[in-house]
């Protein structure tokens, strides 16, 4: 926070915590700007040197471990970070057996998963946004 402040020196900047759906809506109007974070948009396969600024978001999943709600719809986790993925499928190996190597954690992006959620059926899958675990860390502490 403090490096985006000496160098784009907006008053008011500051880290706020926003649902996802609304900070979507107003990135969608031109009301804010979403930056992800660099090392996932990396992993998602950027080049390194890559700046955050004006890229997609990037979000990881494994088709293979998609859980049931209340009404046993399937839900498919997001997750914004590809470690946070990761040890998603380790957990889910762990409680259903199998290896972990047999799951694959596909990538796609914000939009994209906006997209196929406001045009999806109604018997299809859900999505869960999953917040990444160093974000909600970061806040904790920040706060």
């Amino acid at each position: 926070l403090e490096k985006a402040k000496k160098s784009s020196p907006l008053p008011g900047m500051d880290i706020n915590p926003y649902p996802l759906g609304g900070i979507f809506r107003m990135w969608a109007e031109d009301s804010a700007v979403i930056i992800p974070n660099k090392k996932s948009i990396i992993q998602a396969g950027a080049p390194p040197m890559a700046n955050p600024m004006g890229q997609q978001v990037p979000l990881f999943a494994c088709m293979e471990i998609a859980q049931e709600d209340e009404n046993g719809k399937p839900v498919l986790p997001l997750f914004f970070e590809l470690e946070d993925a990761q040890n998603a499928v380790s957990q889910a190996v762990s409680f259903d057996g199998g290896k972990a190597d047999d799951f694959e954690v596909v990538g796609l992006n914000l939009p994209e998963a906006v997209s196929l959620l406001t045009n999806a059926k109604e018997e299809t899958t859900a999505f869960q946004f999953v917040p990444p675990k160093s974000s909600l860390e970061h806040i904790r502490d920040y706060l």
